[in-house]
């Protein structure tokens, strides 16, 4: 069986769950709860999440396209360089492929990850990834 009809099936049966199996569902792929809303909103973000496992996420050409585009809007809050702020000890996570992956800062512009200490969030990026990321990008920190 091809990835692309695991996906389908998989999202054939995400449209048939009952709001306990979506819940149950959402805390698998995102590794989070499920907020509190309805079945339809809870298909759209499980069905996109599938897809973005099976098929991939938003390439890096398009987040840099995105980044410049809120670049130009006066209202945007990406423009913020948290990291810049990041105390020793906080923590950033991103959910990859459906694994959630921590990322501690240092203090001193270092990241520690898996035990591991990275000059860069990028670097980390990396090696979650097997490609080249902004690492703010990629924990949604930029």
């Amino acid at each position: 069986m091809s990835n692309d009809e695991i996906m389908e099936r998989q999202i054939r049966a995400v449209t048939k769950m009952t709001m306990p199996e979506l819940t149950e569902k959402f805390k698998e792929l995102f590794g989070v709860p499920a907020p509190n809303t309805n079945g339809k909103y809870l298909r759209a973000r499980l069905i996109y999440k599938l897809q973005e496992i099976y098929l991939g996420g938003i390439s890096a050409e398009d987040l840099t396209r995105l980044e410049k585009l809120a670049d130009r809007d006066p209202m945007s809050n990406l423009k913020r360089d948290l990291t810049r702020n990041l105390r020793n000890g906080a923590k950033l996570q991103r959910i990859w492929k459906g694994v959630m992956h921590e990322v501690s800062a240092v203090g001193d512009g270092t990241y520690e990850y898996d035990g591991a200490v990275y000059k860069s969030l990028s670097a980390v990026a990396r090696l979650i990834t097997g490609t080249r990321w902004n690492g703010k990008l990629f924990f949604g920190v930029k």
